[in-house]
């Protein structure tokens, strides 16, 4: 009975070591399980404050809600999105557009990231010179927002009046002169109409707009500890 005791001692002892091991071990996964489930909700307040921010209409980044201007995402950086988001404060953020990460604030081996599917805004600078061959008249090639116009007649020249879609955007009895930038909307090719006091030629005006090309694409935001 005694022998039979002393060897199933050794037994007994690796089943307590196992027995051991097993519940430390479970206790620190349960651990960085709570743990994980603690930081969560925060990282998701913070990813989905974040995303709301970066596609307000009002947002740096914007030319209306949902909307990215092109050129203004292009020049964010880790500085600029801390000092303009707050809420980011001292947590590591990846910001990404589509498959080209944007802004990498501290390293982000997890976390909880928020998808939008926004719209990108994308526009360059166009100018030309009417020809004015038969009428004091031009269409814009592109739809635009806003245009700006040079106006630089000869003395003889007087130009009072000049409409967009026949609506008066800008006059002057005495004449225009000058540059001067006019909105239009953005939902409709622009036809501009000079009222001169004889035919215009080509130079007496230049005409400047800025036609835009948007893209759909998929913000992704995501926060870490």
């Amino acid at each position: 009975m005694t022998g039979r005791a002393q060897t199933n001692l050794p037994a007994l002892a690796v089943a307590l070591l196992v027995l051991t091991t097993t519940l430390g071990l479970g206790m620190a996964l349960a651990d960085r399980a709570f743990g994980s489930a603690d930081r969560q909700p925060e990282e998701r307040r913070v990813a989905v404050a974040l995303s709301e921010r970066l596609v307000s209409g009002d947002g740096a980044l914007t030319a209306r809600a949902n909307v990215l201007n092109g050129t203004a995402v292009g020049e964010l950086n880790a500085s600029r999105l801390r000092n303009r988001y707050p809420v980011v404060e001292d947590r590591a953020v990846r910001i990404r557009l589509d498959d080209r990460t944007l802004v990498e604030s501290g390293t982000v081996s997890d976390g909880t990231t928020v998808r939008r599917i926004v719209l990108v805004r994308r526009a360059e600078s166009k100018q030309y010179e009417p020809r004015f061959a038969a009428t004091n008249e031009t269409t814009l090639p592109r739809r635009t927002d806003r245009v700006q116009l040079e106006i630089d007649t000869p003395p003889t020249t007087t130009l009072e009046t000049v409409r967009a879609n026949n609506r008066v955007v800008l006059h002057n009895a005495s004449g225009l002169a000058g540059n001067a930038t006019v909105d239009v909307s953005r939902l409709e090719t622009t036809h501009l109409t000079f009222d001169a006091n004889r035919s215009l030629s080509q130079g007496d005006v230049v005409v400047r707009y800025v036609p835009a090309r948007t893209t759909k694409a998929t913000l992704e935001v995501t926060v870490g500890d």
